[in-house]
C-alpha cells in the first residue's frame, strides 16, 4: 500500500539585516545628494541668469544704488585683477565692463585709471569709498576727509578710460591685469556728488561655467541615486534556490493522516493476490 507524499514543511526566511555595508552605502549616498541637489541648483541660476538677464548689449548689470556724498568723488576699492597665470586672460573670463552713472542736475564724469595715479590724485581729497558694488547695489563703507581736488577731473591724464556729460553716462573698459579704481565725480570737481550706478560685465564664460556645474550636478546626482538604491535593495539570500513546488506556508507542518484504503472497481477492499490478504 503507498500513499501521496507529505510536502516538507518550509520556514520563512529570516528578514534580511541592516549590514554594516549597507549603512556606508547609505551615509555616502545621502552625503553625495546634497551637493550634487546644490550643483544642479546652482547651475540652474546660473543658466537662468545668462539665458534670461542680459540686457540688449549682452550685460549682466547689478541692481541700481542710488549714493551721494558731500566729499568730490565717489571712488570704489582698489579692484586686483592680477593673476599668478599668464595663460588666464582676465579678458575672457569677465570680457567688457561697464559703469553707468546717472546723476541729478549735474554733468557727471566717471574714469577708470591705475589706482596709484588715481591715490595720487585723490590721496588728499574728501571723498567716500564704495563697498560691494554690483551684488546689492552701491553701499558707502567709509568717508575719507580732505579737501579740494587739484583740478577738474577731466583734466588729468591718466584715465584709462572716461566719459562725462548730463544725464545718464555709461563709460565701458576691456580689463586688463593690474590694481585699478573706478571714480564718479562732478565734471567741473565741484563738491556734493549725487549718482544712480550700477556695474555690469559681459562674462563670456558664464554659459560654460553654468553648463559645467548642472551637467555635474546631474552626473553627481545619478551617482548618488545608484548607491542609495543598491543601499535600500533587499539582498536575495546566498545559495536559495528559487521555489519549484507549491508556495511553503507558514507555520508548523501538518499533523500525518493515515492513508485511506484503496477499493477495486466493484467495491471490494483490494487483495493482495500474492499474499492472499486483504489490503
Amino acid at each position: 500500500m503507498s500513499a501521496d507524499p507529505v510536502p516538507a514543511w518550509t520556514p520563512q526566511p529570516p528578514p534580511a539585516r541592516w549590514g554594516p555595508g549597507r549603512v556606508v552605502a547609505l551615509v555616502l549616498g545621502l552625503l553625495l545628494l546634497v551637493p550634487a541637489l546644490g550643483l544642479l541648483a546652482g547651475g540652474g541660476v546660473l543658466l537662468w541668469a545668462d539665458q534670461s538677464q542680459r540686457t540688449g548689449d549682452g550685460f549682466l548689470l547689478s541692481p541700481t544704488g542710488r549714493v551721494s556724498t558731500v566729499g568730490y568723488a565717489l571712488t570704489s576699492d582698489r579692484i586686483d585683477l592680477g593673476t599668478e597665470a599668464d595663460w588666464v586672460p582676465v579678458s575672457s573670463a569677465l570680457g567688457t565692463t561697464m559703469v553707468r552713472a546717472t546723476g541729478s542736475g549735474q554733468d557727471l564724469f566717471i574714469g577708470i585709471g591705475p589706482s596709484d595715479q588715481v591715490a595720487s590724485y585723490l590721496g588728499d581729497v574728501q571723498r567716500a569709498v564704495l563697498d560691494d558694488l554690483g551684488n546689492d547695489g552701491a553701499v558707502i563703507d567709509r568717508e575719507v576727509a580732505g579737501g579740494a581736488p587739484a583740478g577738474p577731473p577731466g583734466q588729468q591724464t591718466f584715465w584709462t578710460e572716461q566719459t562725462s556729460g548730463p544725464g545718464r553716462q555709461q563709460l565701458t573698459w576691456e580689463p586688463a591685469g593690474g590694481d585699478w579704481t573706478a571714480v564718479v565725480m562732478n565734471a567741473d570737481g565741484s563738491a556734493g556728488v549725487s549718482a544712480q550706478l550700477r556695474v555690469g560685465a559681459e562674462l563670456p564664460a558664464l554659459t560654460g561655467i553654468a553648463w559645467g556645474v548642472l551637467i555635474g550636478g546631474i552626473v553627481l546626482t545619478l551617482i548618488a541615486v545608484t548607491i542609495l538604491l543598491l543601499a535600500i535593495r533587499r539582498p536575495k539570500a546566498r545559495g536559495q534556490l528559487p521555489p519549484t513546488g507549491p508556495p511553503a506556508t507558514a507555520g508548523p507542518p501538518p499533523a500525518w493522516q493515515p492513508p485511506a484504503p484503496r477499493s477495486d472497481p466493484s467495491g471490494d477492499p483490494a487483495r493482495d493476490t500474492s499474499r492472499g490478504q486483504v489490503t
